[in-house]
């Protein structure tokens, strides 16, 4: 018989026997976030207690392999395939290059529920903390593809002791008293600031300058506007499309003045962080006190509480603001976050395919509540909850703090797709490294954008029609802005 049915017996003998597989990265049971402490087990139990309530299901955790690339080929084979875990996490700018196939399935209709595990909730939207946030991850089709359990937020992790030390007797508040912070520093024998792991510097910190130096212009250049929903949270927020369109008049190009002195204070920026930029671990060398600074996540909070070898007194303060005296094109205006929702969980084509969609809903209703979320974050202690009513560790208070600032106006190397984000990132980091000029690395940056927009060309959510109509209405504004 299951012969003769094909697929469609088997994913219903699959629905009735198999476990539901679920990613939540971090929070995975026997897991070590930031390598450092006991490995979690909270997740296990939210598993068995939700299994209690429903007899007959299971959960089976399940964590997706990354291969290195951040582009996740493995997961995309999977869903090709129709094979991945039916729960899992994902960024949701990653998984926006492949809402049109189907792959994964919108929340929209399950979010307007009332969530049975909230007392007295009515809609499952409402009980999360920040609705702006879950509202900005939504697709540019329209729809929301994912939930944001919690939130991640950067920081400038600095070491008061060692600063006392090297004549530094507070964090700079504008980029000038860093420039001349950091001289004094260096002309000591010490690198000043390291940055996280995989780049963070060179790939957000290009985000946070370059909307300190884009801001007056903002209102023109965001030819899309942000759905009223999540209007709060992302403002002039910048879509692939909308920088792909820009590029096509002439910004982000070497005729643009602000994107020359963008990638200008970058590389003026990169000379106080370590030589070493990719393979080193910064985290370990601001704890052994070899740097007095690193900009990282309230991912190493973990280690900076669970660490035996740190005796160090510490605090968390954030990136200086650019004032007129660095640059001419900034206000002075606080610099933005960079971070946002943390875990974003998908229910991906294989609840569709065997046949656990309702049931796959009702374990994330489970997860989101806040006495589950709460637990989740507790043992972790690495992010923000965003759900009503759930307890936040004291110790994440700094960020939470940081995270009430304007977002980011792009996130430009997620904005990339695969091919197009190597190659910049490869640049970035040669330019970065001396291994070619500012004129070189624009020129050459150009022709990867040039290729990037003409790869969408064909593409319905890429059509410039109508970004040109709100063009002609701005130009005149927008086109003295360029050289």
């Amino acid at each position: 018989m299951l012969l003769v049915l094909g697929v469609a017996s088997n994913s219903l003998a699959q629905s009735l026997s198999d476990p539901i597989r679920v990613d939540l990265n971090v929070y995975t049971p026997g897991t070590i976030p930031s390598g450092i402490g006991e490995p979690v087990r909270e997740a296990a139990r939210l598993a068995e207690e939700w299994e209690r309530l429903h007899p007959g299901e299971k959960i089976k955790y399940q964590q997706i392999v990354t291969t290195g690339g951040g582009e996740g080929e493995w997961l995309k084979t999977q869903l090709l395939g129709g094979i991945a875990p039916e729960i899992i996490h994902q960024n949701a700018e990653i998984a926006w290059q492949d809402t049109d196939k189907g792959w994964y399935i919108p929340l929209d209709e399950y979010l307007e529920k009332p969530n049975p595990y909230v007392p007295v909730n009515k809609r499952w939207l409402d009980t999360f903390t920040n609705q702006a946030l879950v509202n900005a991850k939504r697709a540019p089709d329209g729809k929301l593809y994912c939930i944001s359990l919690d939130i991640i937020e950067t920081g400038l992790f600095y070491n008061k002791d060692l600063l006392r030390k090297l004549g530094c007797d507070r964090m700079p508040d504008t980029w000038e008293e860093m420039r001349a912070m950091f001289k004094k520093i260096d002309s000591q024998g010490v690198t000043p600031m390291a940055t996280a792991i995989f780049g963070l510097g060179s790939d957000w910190g290009q985000d946070i300058l370059f909307e300190m130096l884009y801001r007056k212009l903002l209102p023109d250049m965001d030819l899309i506007p942000s759905s009223p929903e999540s209007e709060a949270y992302l403002g002039h927020y910048l879509e692939a499309r909308e920088a792909g369109f820009l590029f096509t008049k002439g910004f982000f190009t070497p005729k643009d003045p602000r994107w020359r002195e963008l990638n200008r204070l970058l590389y003026e920026w990169r000379q106080f962080w370590p030589k070493e930029l990719k393979n080193s671990d910064p985290a370990r060398l601001f704890l052994t006190e070899r740097v007095p600074i690193l900009w990282d996540s309230s991912f190493l909070l973990r280690r900076m509480e669970t660490d035996p070898y740190r005796t160090f007194d510490w605090g968390v303060a954030y990136i200086p603001r650019i004032t007129p005296e660095t640059s001419r094109f900034a206000d002075g205006g606080p610099a933005t976050v960079i971070g946002g929702a943390a875990i974003q969980l998908h229910l991906t084509n294989s609840a569709r395919n065997n046949n656990r969609v309702e049931d796959c809903i009702d374990f994330l209703m489970f997860l989101s509540a806040p006495q589950s979320i709460e637990r989740l974050a507790a043992e972790a202690l690495v992010f923000i909850p965003n759900v009503k009513g759930a307890k936040m560790a004291s110790q994440l208070a700094p960020f939470a703090e940081i995270f009430q600032r304007r977002y980011c106006a792009i996130k430009w190397l997620d904005s990339m797709d695969g091919q197009y984000k190597k190659q910049w990132r490869r640049m970035l980091d040669y330019y970065l490294n001396d291994g070619m000029s500012l004129e070189e690395f624009l020129r050459t940056l150009k022709l990867n954008f040039a290729a990037w927009v003409e790869s969408h060309r064909a593409e319905a959510g890429w059509d410039f029609e109508g970004m040109e109509k709100v063009w002609s209405e701005r130009s005149a504004r927008l086109l003295p802005e360029l050289n």
